[in-house]
């Protein structure tokens, strides 16, 4: 199951922080995003969209994010939903109750990305157990791909610090070795090494994926996966920053 079919409830009496949230989770590829209000709109949507994670604020208007994680881990049809806590409320007490009542982490705001990212990588599983390892974001510009010294630009979809998915009609075969051009923000691009790690073509495979080739990156250097992280996490962050009133989410 990718990013993309995977369903985040996110339940915070803040508006603010609703949207800015639900902006952020989209560009990190997550597409089924719904919010909740409060405490008792949560558990409502809780059992009708049986999310495959909740992000639960502790304080909340009828009823708080405590409450709800109880009720939600008492309840055999929910019990198994990863919950993990966000808010500003920080102290021991509250971090003490809602590990012993089985959350499945902790944030404080405002939100770190790559503190959001990790937590989130630890709680959602995919096919055959796999875990999201990387920080990612969507990425729809062109990059030049090398293969046997004729070089090619074709639309990318999605990048990450571990690879990329680039759009292209007749995409390489599986195994393929290339050169990417990567271009970056202020920056002269980026050359990296990649091999080719699944293709999807125009006909036969049933994933909502254009038809293209994800690409791993291969030996990339410090200064690469320094560089990688920063310009994604800018990229994710674009706009969002500086347009908080106040403190929601930080790089």
């Amino acid at each position: 199951m990718s990013d993309r079919t995977k369903r985040i409830l996110i339940a915070d009496d803040s508006e603010t922080f609703l949207m800015y949230t639900t902006i952020l989770l989209h560009r990190m590829g997550f597409e089924k995003i719904t919010s909740a209000k409060n405490g008792v709109e949560a558990m409502k949507l809780l059992r009708i969209l049986m999310p495959d994670i909740l992000l639960l604020d502790i304080k909340m208007p009828q009823m708080d994010g405590i409450t709800v994680l109880r009720n939600l881990k008492s309840d055999e049809h929910t019990s198994n939903i990863p919950v993990i806590m966000v808010t500003v409320v920080s102290d021991r007490k509250s971090i003490e109750e809602c590990k012993r009542l089985g959350c499945s982490g902790y944030l404080t705001k405002p939100l770190k990305i790559t503190e959001l990212n990790n937590t989130l990588n630890n709680c959602i599983s995919y096919e055959g157990g796999r875990k999201r390892k990387f920080l990612r974001t969507s990425f729809e510009q062109n990059v030049a791909v090398t293969h046997n010294g004729i070089t090619e630009e074709h639309p990318a979809v999605c990048l990450s610090e571990g690879g990329m998915y680039v759009r292209k009609r007749n995409p390489f075969k599986v195994g393929t070795e290339i050169e990417i051009a990567l271009p970056l923000k202020g920056e002269k691009p980026v050359n990296l090494r990649g091999t080719v790690i699944y293709v999807k073509g125009i006909s036969g495979d049933v994933t909502n994926l254009l038809p293209g080739m994800a690409i791993e990156f291969k030996d990339l250097t410090n200064n690469d996966l320094s560089l990688l992280k920063i310009y994604i996490t800018e990229l994710l962050t674009e706009d969002i920053i500086e347009r908080q009133d106040e403190p929601i989410i930080t790089k």
